[in-house]
């Protein structure tokens, strides 16, 4: 599966590029802007970002393989203009790709949590990476979160609960245990890293 989704990302990533290039050129040669033009712009720029948060949350990734922090806050700014709630990356730890990919996974799984918007914060702790997801409202489906102690095991599993699923494979994986917690209008998750 990780090999159709990395084929899928690394295939779509070059055509969109090339429709927000020609977009791009468009706009320069037109004299008044257009609400088209950038309704084609905006969502192309929303399909591009996407693709690269699947490439790295979805795709596979060689062991050891490193991800810079630069480029994990492009991935993360890049999409922040086209969701209901607010990423706050903190996390100061040096992480793998492979600890990012179960990063975006949880970062996606706590999506769910907040539907109606609000924040979600990433930081770095003395036993790994917390992330806090923060809403007036929250939506805790406890069968999902399950899955995360679960091996990643769901009934009626859905494409828009995948995450759940591959991220309990990737806690197994890599051998590191999350902790959930709810705390009034914070869902809480704490990532032991292994050393």
């Amino acid at each position: 599966m990780v090999l159709v989704a990395s084929r899928i990302c690394h295939d779509l990533v070059s055509p969109m590029g090339a429709i927000g290039n020609g977009v791009e050129l468009m706009q320069l040669v037109t004299s008044t802007p257009s609400a088209e033009l950038s309704l084609i712009a905006e969502s192309t720029d929303s399909a591009t970002a996407r693709l690269r948060f699947y490439r790295i949350a979805f795709g596979i990734v060689s062991a050891g393989q490193l991800i810079s922090h630069p480029e994990v806050l492009s991935v993360l700014n890049a999409l922040q203009a086209h969701q209901k709630h607010r990423v706050i990356w903190n996390c100061q730890t040096n992480l793998t790709r492979q600890q990012i990919k179960l990063m975006f996974l949880l970062l996606m799984c706590m999506e769910t949590a907040i539907p109606w918007g609000g924040d979600i914060e990433i930081n770095s702790v003395q036993t790994g990476v917390q992330l806090v997801a923060r809403s007036d409202r929250l939506r805790i489906d406890d069968r999902l979160w399950a899955a995360l102690h679960a091996g990643g095991l769901v009934e009626d599993l859905t494409s828009a609960t995948i995450q759940f699923a591959l991220a309990g494979t990737e806690i197994v994986t890599q051998g590191c245990p999350v902790v959930m917690a709810e705390h009034g209008n914070a869902y809480v998750l704490d990532v032991m890293l292994g050393s």
